[in-house]
C-alpha cells in the first residue's frame, strides 16, 4: 500500500490547548495490540511450468451492480452504507457547526462512540441503537480492528459510520510532552486506514478522525491537522458527553445522572449536539443509559445523524 502523507512536509506551529477532556478516553492507555499481522505485501511467485496465471494472480470478479446498490452495502469511497447517505454529514461541516451551532439547518444530534470495536459492549450499543431506530458514529482504535471484524461489518450494514481514533490510543506516543507528534500521528493514521480497508474493503474511506483525549487537550497539533486535511480528513471533538470516561469524581453515579449529563445539550439549547460516549469493554452504564438518552433527544425534536 502506498504510504499516505509522503507528498509534503509540514511545519509544526505552536498553540496552547485547553487542558480539558483528558478523562474522555482514559489515562493514556495503550490498547491491547492485535495478534493478527497486516496482510502481506509479498507477491505470488511466478509459475515456472505454466504461463497461465495462478489463482492468486487471477483478477477477482467485481461485485455485481445489484450488490453495490444494496441498502446495506458499503457506499463506495465512504464510511457508511448506501441507505445512510440521507443522514450522513461531512466531518468538515459538523466541525463548522460545532463552532457555530446556530448555522445548522435543523436540530441534529450525533451519537459518537470511542474505543471499539469489540464483541461485548460494541454489540450491546448496536443493539440499543437498533432498538431505538437511530444511528451513530463509531471511532475505532486501529489495533483492535482485526479482533472484531464482524462488529465492524455490522456497524456498516446497520447504517452507522466508522471513523478513526488512532492506532494505539497511547498518549505518550501521540503527544510526547503534551505536544502532538506529527510523525506518530501520520503513522497511526496510515496503520488504522490499512486495518479498516483489510476488513471493510478498499472502497472504504472515512474523512473523520478523533484525537484520543480530544483535540482540546493537547498543544502543537497544527501540523497534524494540516496533514489530515490534505487527505480530506477532519478532526471532531464533542460538546456533550455521557461522562463514562471522566475521572471518578466527575463520573455520573447512576443511569439517571448519565442521562442528564449526556443530554445537557438540550437544556443548553444547542442546535447541534455531538455526544461523546464509549463502547469499550466495561462501559455497562453507557449501555443501560442509551435507550433513555435516545428517547430524550427524540422528544426534544432532534434528528439523528452520522459523521462521514
Amino acid at each position: 500500500m502506498m504510504t499516505l502523507f509522503n507528498r509534503r512536509s509540514l511545519l509544526t506551529g505552536t498553540v496552547a490547548a485547553v487542558a480539558v477532556g483528558l478523562g474522555a478516553c482514559g489515562s493514556s492507555p495503550e490498547t491491547k495490540q492485535s495478534t493478527s499481522a497486516p496482510a502481506s505485501s509479498e507477491q505470488p511467485k511466478e509459475s515456472t511450468t505454466s504461463t497461465s496465471p495462478t489463482p492468486e494472480a487471477s483478477p477477482k470478479p467485481s461485485p455485481s451492480p445489484s450488490q453495490n446498490a444494496s441498502p446495506e452495502a458499503l457506499k463506495p469511497n465512504t464510511s457508511h452504507n448506501n441507505a445512510a447517505a440521507e443522514y450522513a454529514y461531512p466531518s468538515e461541516k459538523v466541525q463548522a457547526w460545532m463552532k457555530d451551532p446556530s448555522s445548522a439547518p435543523e436540530k441534529i444530534v450525533f451519537l459518537t462512540f470511542d474505543d471499539g470495536p469489540n464483541h461485548t459492549n460494541s454489540v450491546q450499543i448496536l443493539d440499543a441503537l437498533k432498538a431505538g431506530g437511530v444511528h451513530g458514529t463509531f471511532f475505532v482504535v486501529g489495533n483492535l480492528v482485526s479482533s472484531a471484524p464482524e462488529t465492524l461489518k455490522r456497524e456498516i450494514a446497520e447504517g452507522h459510520s466508522v471513523a478513526m481514533h488512532s492506532y494505539t490510543h497511547n498518549y505518550n506516543k501521540l503527544y510526547p510532552g503534551r505536544a502532538g507528534s506529527l510523525e506518530t500521528i501520520k503513522d497511526e493514521y496510515n496503520k488504522t486506514k490499512a486495518a479498516l480497508e483489510e476488513v471493510l474493503g478498499a472502497d472504504f474511506k472515512t474523512n473523520t478522525w478523533r484525537y484520543p483525549g480530544g483535540h482540546m487537550s493537547w498543544k502543537k497539533l497544527e501540523a497534524a491537522d494540516e496533514a489530515l486535511a490534505a487527505e480530506g480528513v477532519h478532526w471532531i471533538d464533542w460538546n456533550c458527553l455521557t461522562g463514562d470516561a471522566e475521572p471518578k469524581n466527575r463520573q455520573p453515579k447512576d443511569v439517571a445522572g448519565m442521562v442528564k449529563m449526556a443530554t445537557s445539550a438540550i437544556g443548553e439549547g444547542l442546535k447541534v449536539a455531538v455526544m461523546l460516549a464509549h463502547d469499550a469493554e466495561g462501559k455497562d452504564m453507557t449501555v443501560k443509559a442509551m435507550p433513555q438518552i435516545i428517547s430524550a433527544y427524540k422528544e426534544a425534536g432532534y434528528k439523528f445523524g452520522i459523521i462521514a
